[in-house]
């Protein structure tokens, strides 16, 4: 009997012990919002008022710094989805349209690669430019992207709306504009 107490008391502290650890998270648990992959960007958003005055003395781009979510580890296209969405900036919005779809977007050798469906990818100059060069700009401020090299449903086209011309890879040069 004397025995038996000290083993069961043994027994009861390694019990109250193992109880109290926290539980490893398993796989199929959500991974809370601030342990989620996010990559620090800068978005380069449509300004408003330059699209409602055409006024050239305007800034054409609102740029954005923001913490983005990586989604399925592709960079890129989290990136993309990002500038869709209408960002919560005074006179800045959105110039590619949500009925845009982004198939898949990759790098090669300090190229983005960015494919978009054909479907629902119409509109005039303006349309086009903002599509285009929201992207180009937004990708090419990071390190490792130098140019944006667009391609539609898998392949090279000449241009994605009819008005800019995009066979070749389009550098950054907001310098330029």
């Amino acid at each position: 009997m004397k025995k038996t107490i000290p083993i069961m008391l043994s027994l009861l502290m390694l019990l109250i012990l193992c109880s109290c650890t926290k539980k490893a998270p398993s796989p199929k648990e959500k991974v809370p919002l601030s342990q989620e992959k996010q990559i620090a960007a800068i978005l380069y958003y449509a300004n408003e008022k330059y699209i409602e005055t055409g006024d050239e003395e305007l800034e054409k781009f609102i740029v954005v710094k923001k913490q983005i979510p990586i989604k399925n580890d592709n960079i890129l296209l989290s990136i993309l989805n990002q500038l869709k969405k209408v960002p919560d900036i005074e006179n800045a919005t959105t110039g590619i349209p949500s009925g845009i779809k982004f198939l898949n977007a990759k790098l090669e050798n300090k190229t983005a690669y960015v494919d978009l469906s054909s479907e629902n990818l119409s509109g005039g100059s303006l349309k086009e430019f903002f599509v285009i060069y929201q992207i180009v700009y937004s990708l090419t401020s990071l390190e490792t992207i130098d140019q944006v090299q667009f391609l539609v449903d898998g392949k090279k086209e000449e241009t994605l709306m009819g008005h800019f011309l995009i066979a070749q890879p389009l550098k950054n040069n907001l310098n330029t504009q």
